[in-house]
């Protein structure tokens, strides 16, 4: 009972992040930059969350020895890397554009923003890719295997030595 709470917890710790921010985007303006500078700067205040949610999956998977909910994890996990990846790089070039269109009074703002919005995707990317990694490389099955070549030795008496 205790697992699927924790299992829903996590779920929702992933999603409803995202639906909140959402609802605030709504409706999508993708060709409007003011818009798109706007978008990542709130997304980039939920991403704790989804990693949280995340990485609350993954003991779970180690926990129960599920490789395929850590290799999903690893999957989903990457998905960010990914859209954090090219978010950042379509986020550095509109607040490049923008930069130019800011009057003198908001620049500093403007600027702050920038610098925290920039540095919040750049630790949450590192963030999602070690996690991917960590999914990938953490599969239930090696346990298991470590496991039977430990009854394997213990069957054939191999590591103990009794008197002499």
């Amino acid at each position: 009972m205790v697992r699927r709470v924790l299992f829903v917890a996590a779920i929702l710790l992933v999603t409803v992040p995202f639906l909140q921010a959402g609802s605030q985007l709504w409706p999508l303006q993708l060709s409007n930059i003011q818009w798109r500078f706007g978008a990542a700067n709130a997304l980039s205040s939920v991403l704790l969350l989804p990693f949280l949610g995340l990485t609350l999956l993954l003991v779970l998977s180690r926990t129960l020895d599920g490789a395929w909910l850590s290799k999903a994890v690893g999957m989903i996990a990457a998905c960010f890397t990914l859209g954090l990846l090219a978010s950042t790089a379509l986020f550095v070039l509109d607040a490049q554009e923008l930069k130019t269109i800011v009057n003198s009074a908001m620049m500093n703002t403007f600027t702050m923003t920038t610098i925290r919005v920039g540095l919040i995707s750049g630790v949450f990317l590192i963030a999602f890719a070690l996690l991917a990694l960590a999914g990938f490389t953490s599969s239930g099955s090696r346990s298991a295997g470590t496991s039977k070549k430990g009854e394997k030795r213990a069957e054939e008496g191999a590591g103990l030595i009794v008197g002499r």
